[in-house]
């Protein structure tokens, strides 16, 4: 039974450690910045001193996109795309009109649905639009392209050099300091108390493993926390526990 439950403490401890160091989200520390948790990152801040990028590669459109931070647009010195500063407006060519616009506030940076690349995602009323950032390793400038429009949604390429992945320094963050706290700790308690019980009281078995019994129990003791917690913390119900 001892032997079963150290198992189960075994197999969740790695489990969990597995799940946590194979997540795959790109969390957003800044709005042109987003880290990877395998160390690498997202950073297109530099773009927020470019001058706002144009698309007219499509007639019935001009876009107007200002990556990380919001400014006064104006569409070709004929209409402002907002009373309010923004990050990106959409104009209707045809019929002269503002069609949406976006702010930083709106703008997500996340990975695409397939975890390959970096994108934007703005939300402004009920129209979404997805910019999808390329990497190009180059001198060639930054281009904005709008790709394709589906129904409400609409598609464009940021291509940059600086939409390329980056490596952080070599060093060992906080969370990377506890974690190796916490396991030289569990190390020196079960390896030092062994060899202790091994020595001075002639210890075998599982009577070598330090509070040996606690550990024993301690998977039960767990089972039924559980249980009294789903129970909604009822006395009636961990007494029959």
């Amino acid at each position: 039974m001892c032997r079963s439950n150290a198992t189960f403490i075994v197999f969740s401890l790695l489990l969990i450690f597995f799940c946590d160091t194979t997540s795959s989200e790109c969390v957003q520390e800044a709005p042109c910045i987003c880290s990877l948790p395998d160390g690498y990152y997202y950073n297109l801040t530099a773009l927020a001193d470019a001058k706002s990028f144009s698309t007219k590669n499509n007639d019935n459109y001009t876009v107007y996109f200002h990556p990380c931070t919001n400014v006064n647009m104006t569409i070709e010195n004929k209409a402002n795309c907002s009373t309010e500063n923004v990050s990106l407006c959409i104009y209707n060519n045809v019929n002269k009109t503002v069609l949406t616009t976006g702010t930083v506030k709106e703008t997500r940076m996340k990975l695409s649905d397939n975890d390959k690349f970096p994108i934007f995602e703005i939300y402004h009323n009920d129209i979404k639009i997805i910019i999808n950032i390329v990497c190009y390793m180059g001198d060639k400038e930054t281009n904005f392209i709008l790709d394709s429009i589906s129904a409400k949604i609409y598609y464009f390429k940021l291509v940059s050099s600086y939409g390329c992945k980056l490596q952080r320094e070599m060093g060992l963050s906080m969370g990377s300091l506890l974690v190796i706290l916490f396991f030289v700790s569990v190390g020196v308690y079960f390896i030092g108390g062994i060899i202790v019980l091994k020595a001075l009281r002639g210890a075998t078995g599982w009577e070598m493993v330090p509070n040996h019994e606690f550990w024993c129990k301690l998977p039960s003791l767990v089972r039924d926390g559980v249980i009294f917690a789903f129970n909604c913390c009822r006395a009636d119900s961990y007494e029959r526990i």
